[in-house]
């Protein structure tokens, strides 16, 4: 053997076990997972349901959440793309980290992360209080037609900001827009009658809606949810296809050694498929609908073409 073969040889060897040491030892201490939003919302509720069933899969080894909200999750989501590729800084991943990257002055983009799993695909609805004269739908299509309807969203530029655009555009519809800085602030506006109607997740409305302070008004999706079997979706209504919703997963920065990437999928996989981690969802009103790192990343790449498609909208309305 040559003494170039020899060397390489030995390097090979010496990145082998550097791999199987780092996996071997991962994890050895808490990990922290950021959440780019204010407390209360559903990415910070499952966020918490996550950290609550880490443990078992983590060594004991705990998931401390950490809301970082600011910049319609700029914040957390550039602290996060800046941090340490070790394991230990993991971010709440949403349709946010597209539409920012998009159509903000960022420092990151989706390369700057490693998508390591997607736990919930939650449809877009519509929303009004409880006491609305919008009772339905076609109520709320027909007064945003007639005269404008003022619509809260959880942030300028965020998904559910975008579906109702889209929305708009398609039905000739006019909004003005309030945006804030999470749901939780979102049913504040809808509950104190500040706003006519809202633009979010189905598993964040179902909560206020079994206690009878909204009332969901459609799903957009291509069936009705379990969820909320008695709602309607929007192509029943009206005849015209028209889906949309909202994705959280979980990513690290990018650059994470094979070795602690295999160690986190096949550790978060554990989390987010425990028949504990999927009853205590569902009690919240989530569905868990798992997809390793590999199918996250399609699905990103995915996603964002169709983002693309529609954010030329932010430019003519806000």
């Amino acid at each position: 053997m040559s003494v170039f073969n020899a060397r390489l040889t030995l390097a090979l060897v010496t990145l082998t076990a550097s791999g199987i040491l780092q996996a071997a030892e991962y994890p050895q201490k808490n990990v922290n997972y950021i959440v780019p939003f204010a407390a209360g919302g559903a990415v910070d509720v499952t966020g918490r349901l996550i950290a609550d069933n880490a443990p078992n899969a983590f060594d004991d080894h705990k998931f401390v959440v950490k809301n970082m909200p600011g910049g319609g999750a700029v914040i957390g989501q550039t602290y996060v793309s800046s941090a340490p590729a070790d394991g230990y800084t993991l971010l709440a991943m949403t349709s946010s980290i597209i539409n920012n990257s998009l159509t903000k002055s960022v420092s990151y983009d989706l390369d700057s992360f490693t998508p390591l799993a997607l736990y919930n695909l939650d449809p877009e609805v519509i929303v009004t209080a409880a006491d609305s004269q919008l009772s339905d739908l076609q109520h709320f299509l027909d007064a945003a037609a007639d005269q404008g309807l003022s619509v809260a969203t959880p942030g300028n530029g965020t998904s559910h900001h975008i579906a109702a655009l889209a929305l708009a555009q398609e039905k000739g519809l006019e909004f003005r827009f309030v945006h804030n800085a999470s749901a939780a602030m979102q049913l504040q506006q809808l509950m104190g009658d500040h706003v006519q109607a809202s633009f979010m997740s189905l598993g964040e409305a179902v909560g206020p809606a079994q206690d009878g302070n909204i009332t969901i008004l459609a799903v957009m999706d291509g069936k009705r949810s379990d969820l909320a079997p008695d709602v309607p979706t929007y192509q029943e209504v009206t005849g015209d296809d028209f889906q949309w919703g909202t994705f959280r997963g979980i990513a690290a920065p990018a650059g994470l050694s094979d070795a602690v990437e295999a160690e986190l999928e096949s550790r978060l996989q554990q989390v987010l498929t425990s028949s504990e981690f999927v009853e205590r969802m569902n009690a919240a009103g989530y569905k868990v609908d798992y997809r390793d790192g590999e199918a996250f990343s399609r699905y990103l790449d995915t996603t964002a073409k169709k983002m693309q498609e529609v954010l030329p909208l932010l430019d003519t309305q806000s």
